[in-house]
């Protein structure tokens, strides 16, 4: 009885990885999040992508006087600036 169990349990968990791979690649590919709803909480699953691109916004606009800064640049066009690059 326990090779059984033991044999069950395995095929539960490669179903879970078939499944787990399959939805890390939806997410991986097409950049949007997942909800996981369960009734002990909820969850949302992103990409290493989106998750370094809002921890260096909130990074970013946690600095004093850097949210004022950055919306004060986006009101001039990129290309009217002179860089180190154009001299």
């Amino acid at each position: 009885m326990t090779d059984a169990r033991h044999e069950i349990k395995q095929l539960k968990l490669a179903d879970v990885e078939a499944n787990f791979e399959q939805v890390l690649n939806d997410v991986l590919v097409s950049g949007e999040l997942i909800k996981i709803l369960k009734d002990t909480g909820n969850a949302i699953l992103i990409s290493e992508e989106v998750w370094c691109g809002l921890t260096e916004t909130l990074n970013l606009v946690s600095v004093p006087g850097m949210r004022d800064s950055i919306r004060a640049g986006m009101r001039y066009p990129v290309a009217g600036i002179a860089t180190g690059l154009d001299w």
